[in-house]
This record gives structure tokens, sequence and C-alpha cells, in this order.
């Protein structure tokens, strides 16, 4: 019994982690596409995040087989293509409209993917799973979203990029738990090769304008993120440790606050209210 608390509060602090680098990620990221291309972000925080993996990953994992490195690969470019999903929809349509349905659904998928494999949750984990997407949809929205009028190509976007990072999850969540972080590196490689590939047919520059330091911290941050994740599916279920990993819009808001000096308006010190909860209820504390 004291094995399986554990494990449930290990899973919960390197979700919560995982959120944390999620949320900080993005917030880097943001600050340097003011200056850069999406594509151009997305190429260089993939390679300097897989340089760095490439050299401890050897010391940490025992090994790595095609299967890992297949749901590797497939993860990295279903999280690569949520990403580019999510930027283009952002351009096109109210980001309170959009941001809400894909978080959601990267939320869901997740939760709906470890139920049909067999995993169990219990009547407090649903609950807590529950507020937690609540708190990730009231993140994520801006004031107007209700009576924004949404397009339903905007609408299919969203819910495509809220696959995209649903599927990125659980594609990692299949993969051995001795291959950590293996997995990740064969995602980084998927998605440079992708970048590649759409750089070529377009005939776009994949090297940066400026905002290095952003870059640096953004890649640094997902990265980190994504092995935090992957070794939290070790001692938890993926449903649970998903919902916390997606509470990283709570992460987002605050360093806002903190650096860029933005208002938290009541809306969204509920979300991270909610977000706190959600934390506590999933791991039993």
């Amino acid at each position: 019994m004291r094995l399986m608390i554990a494990c449930v509060c290990m899973a919960s602090l390197l979700a919560l982690l995982t959120a944390i680098l999620y949320g900080s990620g993005d917030f880097f990221g943001g600050v340097s596409s003011r200056r850069n291309s999406t594509i151009q972000v997305l190429f260089t925080i993939s390679l300097l995040g897989a340089v760095p993996l490439c050299l401890v990953a050897p010391f940490v994992a025992s090994g790595i087989d095609i299967r890992d490195w297949v749901f590797g690969s497939c993860a990295g470019i279903s999280g690569l293509v949520g990403l580019g999903l999510l930027y283009r929809g952002l351009s096109r349509g109210p980001m309170a409209a959009f941001a809400p349905i894909s978080a959601v659904a990267a939320t869901a998928l997740p939760v709906l993917w470890g139920v049909l494999r067999g995993d169990e949750q219990l009547l407090r984990t649903w609950f807590g799973i529950l507020v937690g997407m609540t708190g990730v949809f009231i993140l994520s929205m801006q004031r107007g979203a209700v009576s924004a009028r949404v397009r339903s190509s905007v609408v299919v976007e969203a819910l495509l990029s809220g696959v995209g990072f649903g599927l990125f999850f659980a594609l990692l969540s299949e993969t051995s738990e001795t291959a950590a972080p293996w997995p990740i590196v064969a995602g980084r490689t998927s998605a440079i090769g992708l970048i590649l590939i759409v750089s070529a047919l377009r005939g776009s520059s994949l090297r940066p304008q400026g905002n290095w330091v952003a870059l640096f911290l953004c890649a640094i941050c997902d990265t980190g993120a994504n092995v935090a994740f992957l070794f939290a599916l070790k001692y938890g279920q993926l449903g649970s440790v998903a919902v916390i990993a997606s509470l990283y819009p709570a992460v987002t808001v605050l360093l806002a606050r903190l650096i860029l000096n933005e208002r938290l308006t009541p809306q969204r010190f509920l979300g991270v209210f909610l977000a706190v909860v959600s934390v506590l209820l999933i791991s039993g504390a």
C-alpha cells in the first residue's frame, strides 16, 4: 500500500514538473516567435533539444528496440503536427475559441486511451480529471470567447491539434520503461526530418533571426518536459499523468504575470485554483 502511494506521489510530482516545463517552454517559445517564423522556432528547439539527449541517453537507458523507436518517432511527428496546427489556428481564428478546444482534446484523448487499454481509475481520480479539464478550459479562454463566432474549419483544426498532442502523450506511454529517454530522441529525429522536408518543399529558411536566449530556454524546457513525462509514466497511469501535465497554461499565466506584468484576472485565478485542486485530487494528497 505504501509503495502504491509512493508511486502515485512520484507520478504526480513528475507530471507537475512536466506541466511547469511545458508552460515555461510555451512562454519562451512565444517570446522567440516575435522575431522568428514558426518553422524556424520548431527546427531550432528540436535540434537544440536532441543534442543533450543523445549525449545523456546511453548512460541512462538500458537500450531501445525497434518498437520503442517506432512509437517514439510517431509520437514526435504527432506532437510536431499538433504544434504546427496550433500556430496555424491561432493565426486564423480567435485564440479564445481555438485554445480551449485544443487543450481539452489533448487532455481527454490520453484518458480514453488509458481506459481502453485497461487502466483502472478511482472515483476521486475521475473527479480530479474533470476538475483539471475544467481548469485547462478556463485558463485557455479569454474575454469574449463565449460570443466569438468560430468557423467550422477553425474548430476542426483545433480538434486535430488536440488530437496531435494527445497522441503524443498516448504513443509515448506505449514505449518500454527502460528505454527512456531514447523514445524522445526518436521523436526529435523524426520531427527534424519532417521539418527539413517541409522546408525544402516550401523553400523557407530555417536559420533564426534572433532571440537566441529565449530559443535556448524554450528548447531546454520542452525537452525536459518530454523526458519528465516519460519517466512519470513509470510510476502512474496515462490518464492521471496526462491531465496533470496538461495544466501547463497555469504556469504560462503566472510567468506572464511575473515577467510581463500581465494582470491576473479572476477568471484566470479560478483556472489556477482548479489546476491545484486537480493535482491534489489525482495525487491522493
